[in-house]
């Protein structure tokens, strides 16, 4: 099995080698876009979110392929997840589809799709007419005003392999689309992750997002780089034998080097720091409490219920008033 797993180790590491070698020649002297990878930071688990999208050293859940791809070696049968959600007065549409898979005993894989759209924007470019007899006034034709979507979508294909003294290693294959009417976009990028269990009660966790930078290319001949961002995270497990209940705090750090020293918690010249941080409550393992704040200090709640191969999860997002609130409503079936 060490054999089989240092070969793997090799092989990925010399094929991210060499698409990173692609990348860069595709890119020339273009620099890193501060935010331009925005659209995948923004979570896609109701339970997650509900412990403040803390989830780098989470195990077992499917949802992990997105946070850690390293956690999803803890599934132990095939499982589906899927998430909706709709933000800023319901303007925004957010959807996550999620399936995992355990081939043999140490590795599993999963494949997710991501689509972040706001749906029928007026586009009334070509419905301005000028008067006849006052061409200095114009007025809008609405039999001429059409509608657009603008959708992101990512598909992102994950693996995990046992690996050595208790580690595990995974890792991610991102596909990114962009439609912005008229106009489209094409990428590619890789996450790695890293995980391990330390007794029985404490799991660390470690997620490099965007391992090789995300090259994102419009058909206007624009091109975009997403910087590489580091997570790592931990989660302690408290149980409470007497009562079949449990607690878990879970905590994470997220590094940057995009100079962003006006919108992060704390920074140290280029690097950025945004911590976030949450607890877990479960009763018999069948009820579940959360609550969470994000890495931009938003106050998170949650809850779950979980019946035989169902789980029901809820998350509540406080925005300000004018952005509307968040209701994150999450599906994950175990077959």
């Amino acid at each position: 099995m060490r054999l089989e797993s240092s070969k793997m180790l090799n092989r990925f590491s010399i094929f991210l080698l060499l698409l990173f070698s692609i990348q860069i020649a595709s890119a020339g002297s273009l620099k890193f876009r501060k935010y331009a990878g925005e659209f995948m930071n923004i979570g896609v688990a109701a339970r997650a979110q509900g412990m403040g999208g803390a989830f780098a050293a989470i195990s077992g859940d499917i949802a992990a392929a997105y946070y850690n791809p390293a956690g999803i070696i803890g599934l132990q049968r095939d499982q589906i997840s899927i998430m909706h959600t709709q933000q800023l007065i319901a303007s925004v549409n957010y959807d996550f589809l999620a399936y995992g898979h355990r081939q043999g005993e140490n590795r599993v894989w999963a494949v997710s799709l991501v689509r972040l759209g706001i749906d029928n924007i007026k586009d009334s470019r070509k419905a301005q007419e000028y008067l006849q007899n006052n061409p200095d006034k114009w007025r809008i034709n609405w039999d001429k005003v059409t509608t657009f979507n603008a959708a992101d979508y990512v598909l992102t294909m994950s693996v995990a392999q046992n690996w050595k003294h208790g580690w595990v290693l995974g890792g991610n294959l991102k596909l990114i689309r962009r439609d912005l009417a008229d106009h489209s976009a094409n990428g590619f990028g890789f996450d790695l992750g890293l995980q391990r269990q330390f007794g029985n009660h404490f799991t660390f966790g470690a997620s490099l997002w965007n391992a090789t930078s995300t090259l994102i290319a419009w058909d206007t001949g624009e091109k975009e780089l997403v910087q590489p961002s580091l997570h790592v995270g931990g989660a302690f497990l408290v149980n409470l034998m007497k009562l079949r209940s449990a607690f878990r705090p879970v905590g994470e750090v997220i590094i940057r080097a995009e100079g962003r020293e006006k919108s992060t918690q704390a920074n140290l010249g280029a690097f950025s720091f945004d911590f976030l941080g949450g607890l877990e409550y479960s009763f018999h393992e069948v009820l579940f409490i959360r609550t969470g704040i994000d890495e931009i200090s938003r106050f998170n709640v949650g809850a779950g219920v979980k019946i035989p191969h169902i789980r029901i999860d809820y998350a509540f997002t406080n925005y300000d008033s004018e952005l509307g609130n968040s209701h994150r409503i999450g599906l994950v079936v175990t077959l």
